[in-house]
């Protein structure tokens, strides 16, 4: 397992997030404008930052999907902005509400596939939301030689593998599951899944998107921009 992570062990360690964001915000400058747009999961840490870019960058219609409830750092610069950004409580698992939240031509997805047992169930709801273009973003492990489409399930692994990839990831964050004992119980906090980017690309495909862009910053994070493809997935 060492031997695997060794390539990844050098991680920077200042202005990723800037360099995320700066990259992050191009994409949204790019996508948005004109066009109806709904951030999935955009509250925790980030209080909405995805939607209200939207909205600057002329989206038409932004809505923010979460199952937790609005924070009041979201609420307060929603006020500042004077936005029109809607807030929809709402679970990414639950078919029928995301039926009833309707189609947007974009979805905007970062940071929620691997908190979850089930990134099928998610990947199929995203479908079902996304009319042209779904932006998935995602922590990831990296690629294993010899296997397609690898994926490492984090939940009670040993305290020695967590070191291992505590020591890949390249800083003390606790990431439970992954890096730190994992919560038993259904728990949006634990990280669930680690997915190689082959394996997120396999399952956009199965959801009928083709695979436009990547955009990698760091071994252990890709973000996909994708279209809706309506030809049959092969």
């Amino acid at each position: 397992m060492r031997a695997w992570l060794r390539s990844a062990w050098h991680l920077p360690r200042r202005g990723d997030d800037f360099d995320i964001w700066e990259r992050r915000r191009k994409v949204i400058a790019r996508i948005a404008p004109g066009r109806s747009f709904v951030d999935v999961g955009g509250m925790w840490s980030v209080h909405g930052r995805t939607a209200f870019l939207a909205e600057e960058a002329g989206a038409e219609q932004v809505t923010l999907l979460d199952a937790m409830p609005a924070t009041d750092e979201f609420d307060a610069e929603r006020a500042r902005r004077g936005s029109k950004v809607a807030y929809v409580a709402g679970d990414l698992h639950d078919a029928e509400g995301i039926e009833r939240l309707g189609r947007f031509d974009v979805v905007w997805c970062t940071g929620v596939l691997y908190h979850t047992p089930n990134p099928l169930i998610q990947m199929e709801n995203l479908g079902r939301l996304a009319e042209s273009t779904l932006v998935l973003g995602s922590r990831v492990i990296p690629e294993v030689p010899g296997v397609e489409q690898a994926c490492v399930f984090y939940p009670l692994q040993s305290g020695q593998a967590q070191a291992e990839w505590a020591r890949a990831m390249g800083d003390d964050l606790s990431r439970p599951g992954a890096t730190s004992p994992f919560l038993r119980g259904f728990s949006y906090e634990n990280w669930w899944w680690g997915l190689s980017s082959s394996a997120i690309r396999a399952m956009l495909n199965l959801a009928g998107f083709s695979v436009v862009e990547e955009h990698s910053p760091t071994p252990f994070l890709t973000d996909f921009v994708a279209r809706r493809d309506e030809r049959p997935a092969s």
